[in-house]
């Protein structure tokens, strides 16, 4: 940062023995960073022509990351970086619990809301943080938009929908047997869960 705003700055053509000192200087700092910015490139030049080659012959391998039963993970979205940082990851705010990993590339996950997605094993990025929370929290459950209720079969009105605890169907509150006039605190169990014993 020094060094940025030490060349960014005018030079002084007042006194021409401190403008051709600070001209050398400056040329001495350019050609020690170009020197480094040049190496940094044919290291990264080499490293594309071996990866490159090992690719046409066959014999390139990219590492596949293995996820394992337990582990928690994060999903990627479509950026691949944070706005700003070249080093952070841009991931959905939820973290989420391996099920199953598949041999064909997906893995099955779920979070806290209890919902399962099988996603393919490239979108997902290890979550490191050590105080994950793995307990399902069923009150973060919301029904599909689509989601019907098991009387009627209508989708609308979904936020009058109340899922049982017990067998997870839909019901509007004026479709349950008998009518329900307001969304009942605490859990929610159907009558003919009820009836069941439940």
């Amino acid at each position: 940062a020094a060094r940025r705003e030490r060349l960014c700055q005018g030079v002084s053509v007042e006194d021409v023995e401190a403008a051709a000192d600070d001209l050398v200087q400056r040329a001495a700092v350019m050609s020690r960073n170009a020197v480094m910015a040049a190496g940094n490139l044919l290291i990264a030049q080499r490293r594309d022509q071996l990866t490159y080659a090992r690719k046409r012959d066959g014999t390139y391998l990219p590492k596949v990351r293995v996820y394992q039963e337990g582990d928690y993970v994060y999903v990627r979205t479509a950026s691949d970086c944070v706005a700003g940082s070249g080093l952070a990851m841009a991931v959905e705010p939820r973290v989420l619990r391996v099920l199953q990993a598949r041999d064909n590339g997906t893995v099955l996950v779920v979070g806290r809301d209890g919902g399962k997605r099988l996603l393919n094993a490239r979108n997902l990025t290890l979550c490191h943080n050590p105080n994950v929370d793995g307990e399902s929290d069923w009150s973060l459950a919301k029904p599909a938009e689509d989601f019907p209720c098991s009387v009627c079969q209508s989708a609308l009105h979904w936020g009058e929908l109340l899922l049982c605890d017990g067998c997870g169907l839909g019901y509007h509150l004026w479709c349950h047997q008998p009518p329900l006039s307001a969304v009942p605190a605490g859990n929610f169990i159907c009558s003919s869960c009820k009836d069941k014993g439940v």
